[in-house]
C-alpha cells in the first residue's frame, strides 16, 4: 500500500467522519474513493447498456426510453 501525504480541510474531514461514522481519516478517504469509483463505473455501465441495440425482441421486458434526470 502506498503512503501519500495530503493537506485536508480539517472541518471537511471531521464532517465526513461524523456523517459516515468512520473512525479515522484514512477510513473516510478510503470510503470516499471507493464510492467515487463505483459512481463513475455505474455511469459507464449504464452507457454500455444503452448502446445495446441488437438484443432479441423476445426478452419480454418492456422498452422504456431514458428520461432526463430531475
Amino acid at each position: 500500500m502506498a503512503v501519500t501525504s495530503v493537506d485536508l480541510d480539517p472541518a471537511l474531514i471531521e464532517r465526513a467522519r461524523a456523517l459516515t461514522g468512520e473512525p479515522s481519516n484514512r477510513a473516510v478517504l478510503d470510503l470516499a474513493l471507493r464510492r467515487l469509483i463505483a459512481s463513475k463505473q455505474k455511469g459507464v455501465m449504464i452507457d454500455g447498456i444503452l448502446e445495446l441495440t441488437d438484443l432479441p425482441d423476445e426478452l419480454g421486458a418492456p422498452v422504456v426510453p431514458p428520461t432526463s434526470g430531475s
